[in-house]
């Protein structure tokens, strides 16, 4: 199973290199990690993981959001967590625009 997707800057189009993407699968009371990159030269991000980063209970599908930080993996830059994916398929892309003033 894979996240992968690329990250641009929102008035340019520019890719964002460095940027730290982590992967979550979203739970009632814990949300497992799924994985973590950073973007390469081109914006882009690939993460893969396994029915055991997510399996708990009678989940046999994850429900996936990603977050997006700065180079550090301190300041959150976006995220997808209002918008989980329910029951994600084994591919799921994300191509995010991140604005300037978000970049500081």
């Amino acid at each position: 199973m894979r996240v992968i997707g690329t990250v641009v800057e929102q008035e340019s189009g520019k890719p964002l290199e460095g940027l730290r993407v982590r992967a979550y699968d979203k739970d009632l009371i814990f949300d497992d990690k799924l994985g973590d990159t950073l973007t390469d030269a081109s914006g882009k991000f690939e993460i893969s993981y396994t029915e055991a980063h997510f399996r708990d209970l009678e989940e046999t599908e994850p429900d996936v959001y990603i977050r997006i930080y700065d180079s550090t993996g301190k300041k959150l830059l976006y995220t997808t967590e209002k918008a989980v994916r329910r029951s994600a398929s084994v591919l799921e892309r994300f191509d995010v625009k991140i604005s300037k003033a978000k970049l500081g």
